[in-house]
């Protein structure tokens, strides 16, 4: 049950109210990596705030966000991804399944991704649940309510400064007071394998034509 717990905040999706969460609690803080939790009005699972920084371009880290066949290498628990639509270059839709161990059911979910470069230095990504794209496989529990944000800011042009937050409800039968106290090792290995997995070959002379 833990392992759901932990899988599912870092599900890549966005929205807006999630960013205007208050009173922030720093949970943990370990290799620059950052874990804030904060309680929300709209929901009895705590929002996350994940604060780092990642040494990469632009193009390298979005290249790297975009390749969802390979989310099962970097984002915690997660069995297997694959691309459903591109919709423009900047904006797809994708589905993931969760893996979570006995008695509890896996996990999947469909998110509506799509990034936007606002400023010379910071790139939004945005993306909420879309959970009616695809009808829901049996022994699967669909995840119908995730958002999430996040800012990238260039600090330099190969340090880049990570700010995302999500909010979530993984649906079934997991204890909000489980999943609220369980929200730190989740967000961090997920940041901490994106750090590397980011630096791959594949990815270090990325050039993503939407990004300048």
């Amino acid at each position: 049950m833990r392992n759901v717990i932990l899988t599912l905040l870092l599900l890549p999706m966005a929205y807006t109210g999630v960013r205007a969460q208050q009173s922030w609690q720093l949970k943990r803080d370990e290799d620059g990596i950052k874990i804030y939790t904060a309680n929300t009005e709209i929901s009895c699972f705590k929002s996350i705030k994940v604060v780092c920084t990642v040494n990469a371009t632009p193009s390298q880290l979005i290249a790297f966000l975009m390749d969802i066949k390979r989310q099962p290498e970097w984002v915690y628990n997660t069995k297997s991804s694959r691309l459903l639509k591109k919709i423009k270059e900047n904006e797809l839709v994708f589905y993931s399944e969760v893996n979570v161990p006995w008695p509890c059911t896996n996990r999947d979910y469909i998110a509506h991704f799509s990034i936007n470069q606002v400023s010379p230095i910071l790139i939004t990504i945005d993306s909420k649940a879309e959970p009616d794209l695809l009808p829901v496989e049996k022994g699967l529990v669909r995840v119908k309510s995730s958002i999430a944000h996040w800012d990238i800011t260039t600090v330099n042009p190969h340090l880049l400064s990570i700010i995302y937050t999500v909010q979530f409800d993984p649906g079934g039968s997991v204890p909000a007071w489980l999943t609220n106290l369980f929200v730190g090792k989740g967000p961090y290995s997920t940041f901490s394998k994106l750090r590397s997995k980011v630096n791959d070959p594949v990815y270090q002379n990325a050039h993503v034509d939407f990004i300048k």
